[in-house]
């Protein structure tokens, strides 16, 4: 589920949103309230299902990985699980920003539009910070779960080696730059990485349901 929100957020980008002329509401926030005045329920739908369905969707994730490293460090799987929960909670919190901020920005437009756009420019720099303009917290969330992993090889060695490197592209999202890039290479290594780690999940389950040894 989580893999599918990544998927679906980058496919509307490429093949609905920027077609039509989307644009950076942090470096055009002008062109970028435009945008929205025209495509309002594109960006309410894309919003929906980047954030909030893929915020409520990651804790699923989170606690089924908790359960499978519960073998582990018990320090460094907790500390994980927190930070993967955090993640989850910013995501529906970034979410949540922008659904209400469209709405606002585009009632008040009408009325004052330079307001609208300074408007539209202060929500968008909250809800990128929230939503992944920086993706530390997801970061540490799978440097922490691959890392406990590794030590009792709990999930495959290359998808553990996966989400270490994935979560070193996060941490570099601090340096501004080279946050473009790495936030790039983070959201779309994550889209493999939660679907690899949803098929293990998966597989591990089928094989205890079927009276499967413990790895």
């Amino acid at each position: 589920m989580v893999a599918g929100t990544y998927v679906i957020g980058f496919l509307a980008m490429l093949a609905y949103l920027q077609p039509r002329g989307f644009t950076d509401p942090l470096t055009e926030p002008g062109a970028s309230l435009d945008f929205l005045a025209a495509q309002p329920a594109a960006m309410y739908v894309w919003y929906s299902v980047l954030y909030l369905v893929g915020g409520a969707a990651l804790p699923v994730v989170v606690l089924a990985l908790r359960r499978r490293l519960r073998a582990a460090d018990p320090v460094v799987v907790g500390v994980g699980t927190v930070f993967g929960l955090i993640w989850a909670g910013l995501l529906l919190g970034a979410g949540m920003l922008a659904l209400v901020g469209q709405q606002a920005v585009l009632a008040f437009a009408d009325v004052d539009r330079g307001a609208a756009v300074v408007s539209w420019h202060a929500i968008s720099t909250v809800q990128d910070a929230l939503g992944g303009g920086i993706e530390l917290v997801g970061a540490l969330w799978l440097l922490a779960v691959c890392l406990a992993a590794l030590r009792i090889r709990a999930i495959p060695v290359g998808l553990a080696g996966l989400g270490l490197a994935l979560g070193l592209a996060g941490l570099a999202t601090l340096v501004p730059a080279a946050a473009q890039i790495s936030a790039s290479v983070f959201g779309l290594g994550l889209i493999v990485w939660f679907t690899w780690i949803a098929l293990t999940l998966l597989a591990h389950s089928r094989n205890t349901r079927q009276g499967g040894i413990d790895e």
